[in-house]
């Protein structure tokens, strides 16, 4: 994928946000794009995923990287239009980046009532944010928002989206949001993330996993769309492989991701080079100092912090093994950039589906952190074994998470939903 350029669009003044979009959607109440020979408008609402947009293009979390590729693949269609909006601290506006037109949104500062007494005192945020948000979208005007991640505000935007008319697409970003009636939403308003999900016009699960917890928890069929990556050929495909560099950990740095594990494999493979790719997370500062100290100690390890997005595939490429200590995911990110480039995936608790034994691409320790150093023992003993997994993982990634594989079936879903009353309910055969 091409690297979008960064073009900034002059600054409209100090007037509300909601006005300076209005030109983005400029149009009547149809819904139905199909019939009018127009491009169909999609927004994707990506709060977090800013950085991945700006001149630097950094890395982010999963679900914004996943809407990114969307946003940008989606974008290059001429039968498209796609906007992105977003949250940033300063600099509320507009700009053209590529062929996408990212919406820049004033942080407000997130309002986090930890009881029902703190709830009703932040009522009147809570409907000042919905009112300011109702706004905002009926401003933007696209056909469709796309939304992924759990949170109150999933309730909101579906909502939004039934008064305005218009179609709503909730991405699940991790089986953690599903698993449980609320997900891991933790506020007294927490109510609104199911009602979300039921109110939205299509939900997209990355795994048959979250298919079956969307069902038993949410009393509905989740429609299969995997995490996908760009294609590639690695070298080591067609020509023999050089040797690998180092074991790889990539990801950010919050208790969930639990990297102190890596850092435990480190020390056990004292002449085993390791490498660390992480992403700081605003809300975990103590652990991110304790992860940057810890690796200074370690003579074996590299540590690189917010590498671009597009810089990412060398350091899978010359992965020995990719290591995971996550204590729950989605479909990650990394499984596929790996099996991608041909890399082993060394699992500690996380196997979405499987798929690390089901297709021989990698291994699971099922919790156990003395069979994930077995595992790797294994894979560091064996070139043939590494370079089995590496090419199976390849095969995988190509018939089961290419792009445009991906993008295509999102597609259809948006051409279902902007029939006249469609909702997508079901799960159509999912590759």
């Amino acid at each position: 994928m091409a690297v979008p350029q960064l073009v900034i669009a002059p600054d409209s003044g100090r007037l509300p946000l909601s006005s300076r979009v209005h030109e983005l959607g400029n149009r009547g109440d149809d819904t139905s794009r199909l019939t009018e020979g127009g491009a169909i408008h999609v927004c994707v609402i990506s709060p977090l995923g800013s950085e991945l947009y700006g001149s630097e293009l950094q890395c982010s979390g999963g679900a914004e990287f996943q809407l990114f590729l969307l946003a940008n693949t989606l974008a290059a269609d001429a039968q498209y239009r796609v906007s992105v909006l977003t949250t940033v601290k300063d600099g509320e506006g507009t700009e053209q980046v590529g062929r996408v037109v990212l919406i820049k949104r004033q942080a407000r500062g997130r309002l986090n009532a930890t009881s029902w007494g703190l709830a009703l005192k932040t009522l009147w945020g809570y409907v000042a944010a919905f009112l300011e948000m109702f706004s905002l979208f009926r401003s933007i005007n696209a056909d469709v928002f796309v939304h992924a991640s759990a949170g109150v505000e999933v309730g909101a935007y579906a909502l939004i989206c039934r008064l305005l008319r218009r179609r709503f697409v909730f991405v699940v970003a991790s089986s953690a949001d599903l698993c449980e009636p609320y997900g891991k939403v933790t506020s007294p308003l927490r109510w609104l993330y199911p009602l979300g999900v039921r109110y939205a016009h299509a939900v997209v699960c990355r795994s048959v996993e979250q298919q079956r917890w969307l069902q038993l928890n949410f009393h509905r069929e989740g429609i299969l769309i995997k995490a996908a990556h760009a294609e590639r050929r690695p070298s080591c495909i067609d020509q023999p492989p050089r040797e690998r560099e180092a074991l790889l950990w990539v990801g950010r740095i919050t208790s969930l991701k639990r990297p102190q594990l890596f850092l435990d494999v480190v020390r056990r493979y004292p002449n085993t080079p390791c490498i660390m790719v992480v992403m700081k997370d605003n809300g975990s500062p103590e652990l991110w100092f304790d992860v940057r100290t810890q690796a200074a100690a370690l003579p074996n390890l590299r540590l690189h912090e917010n590498v671009a997005w597009h810089q990412m595939d060398v350091f899978f490429e010359q992965a020995t093994a990719l290591v995971c200590t996550s204590e729950y995911e989605g479909f990650p990110n990394t499984f596929v950039q790996a099996a991608m480039a041909g890399t082993p995936i060394l699992s500690y608790s996380v196997d979405p589906d499987g798929v690390l034994a089901r297709h021989q691409i990698g291994m699971c320790a099922e919790g156990s952190f003395d069979l994930l150093l077995q595992s790797v023992q294994q894979l560091l003993s064996s070139k043939v074994l590494r370079d089995e997994y590496g090419r199976r993982g390849y095969a995988y990634a190509i018939k089961h998470h290419r792009l445009s594989e991906s993008v295509g079936r999102f597609k259809q879903v948006v051409r279902t939903l902007l029939r006249k009353n469609a909702d997508v309910r079901y799960s159509r055969n999912g590759a």
